[in-house]
């Protein structure tokens, strides 16, 4: 078999080779000491490392609450589910999970899948085939590229955030035919936000089903950024994952009860997956139960980046107007990205480089995130930081 050199060649020589980095489970990386002179000794002990790459926004993935709940759930019913749902792996807990969804979105249903990336697979789908058109946000993620591409539709890329390039491009089309329309309401590598109140009012004009997904809004915009918009489209699709503000693992769609008995039925990333593990049931319910007790968490988070994006202004590279938690600096190149990030991770900091594909071409940047865990000094420690890094 073929180690494909060639390709791992190309990879190293365009800066964009990606590595594993393993974490231990007080989030401190196995690998050698660095140096941290430059960082207060109060910041980083040993080999703990300030995490700014980390979408726990919330800092609930070692909350009591949700620990105890997981274990609760294991004691009760075992480690996994055993089956598909479809088979007899349909729990309880599941259907106690996908009501706590619904109620918390403000949607007749829900339906868990196992992962976010396989809830995109099987909704866009199972909702679109060879005849229908999906128009795409050209800065989608790639799950929702992905599901878009499996379903065999003509798939229509508009430019980012570009609602009139969109309308365009559906006047351009057979008007009989089934029409999706797919976004994020925060993406995850510019974070900034999706003009859904207009989405929503083309979705309308035009008989289009809107999907949105808010998997880095829930939670840190209280229920997500469409329960904000007034007008909303009639043919709402929410999908999302459990892995971010609810720390916890797998992914859903909220939806009507007809199209959650299309996924049922038609979503293969449903139908041949074994039912989500007990404890991410768990885990995820106990985590909605404190968003809905501490509704304020979510804005706490927005006021600490906030602050950070206050701090880096200056900055010697294109710093992104702010609008969520997720705070990229551009830097362009991949090596001046890789330098930096390798440069923060000497000083004690875990600040990412993203990289083509992941991002386009000549647009590689440091993708800041902010999360409840941080505190003013570390605000503070990473700004410094950067700043003196991005001058060289």
């Amino acid at each position: 078999m073929k180690d494909y050199p060639e390709v791992l060649s190309s990879l190293h020589n365009q800066g964009l080779f990606r590595e594993l980095q393993t974490l231990t489970p007080s989030g401190a990386l196995s690998v050698p000491e660095f140096g941290v002179n430059s960082v207060p000794a109060t910041s980083i002990i040993k080999n703990n490392y300030l995490n700014f790459s980390s979408n726990d926004y919330l800092n609930l993935s070692h909350d009591p609450r949700l620990i105890e709940a997981s274990k609760d759930a294991i004691m009760k019913w075992g480690c996994s589910a055993g089956a598909s749902r479809l088979m007899t792996g349909n729990l309880e807990i599941h259907l106690e999970l996908e009501r706590a969804l619904a109620g918390y979105l403000n949607q007749e249903s829900a339906l868990v899948f196992g992962s976010g990336f396989l809830t995109n697979l099987g909704v866009l789908t199972a909702l679109a085939g060879r005849h229908d058109l999906i128009f795409s946000d050209r800065l989608n993620h790639a799950s929702l590229i992905d599901g878009a591409q499996q379903s065999r539709a003509k798939v229509i890329r508009y430019a980012h955030n570009d609602l009139a390039e969109l309308e365009r491009l559906i006047k351009l089309e057979d008007s009989n035919s089934r029409k999706l329309i797919i976004t994020e309401s925060v993406f995850s590598m510019d974070g900034d936000l999706s003009s859904l109140e207009e989405l929503c009012s083309l979705a309308n004009t035009y008989s289009a089903i809107l999907v949105v997904d808010e998997a880095h809004a829930i939670g840190v915009f209280e229920s997500g950024i469409l329960n904000r918009v007034k007008n909303k489209a009639k043919d709402i699709v929410i999908v999302g994952t459990l892995s971010k503000a609810f720390a916890s693992y797998g992914g859903f769609v909220a939806c009507s009860k007809s199209l959650r008995d299309l996924f049922i039925n038609r979503a293969r990333s449903f139908i041949y997956s074994t039912g989500l593990a007990p404890a991410s049931c768990a885990s995820a319910l106990a985590a909605i139960k404190i968003l809905k007790a501490e509704p304020e968490l979510g804005a706490q988070v927005l006021n600490k980046a906030k602050h950070l994006h206050e701090l880096l202004h200056g900055i010697n590279a294109e710093l992104l107007p702010f609008q969520s938690q997720i705070i990229p600096i551009v830097v362009n190149s991949n090596e001046r990205a890789l330098k930096i990030s390798k440069q923060c991770k000497e000083k004690g900091i875990l600040c990412n480089a993203i990289r083509p594909p992941t991002v386009p071409e000549n647009t590689a940047r440091l993708r800041l995130s902010v999360t409840a865990a941080h505190t003013e000094n570390d605000l503070e420690t990473l700004a410094s930081v950067i700043k003196s890094l991005a001058s060289l």
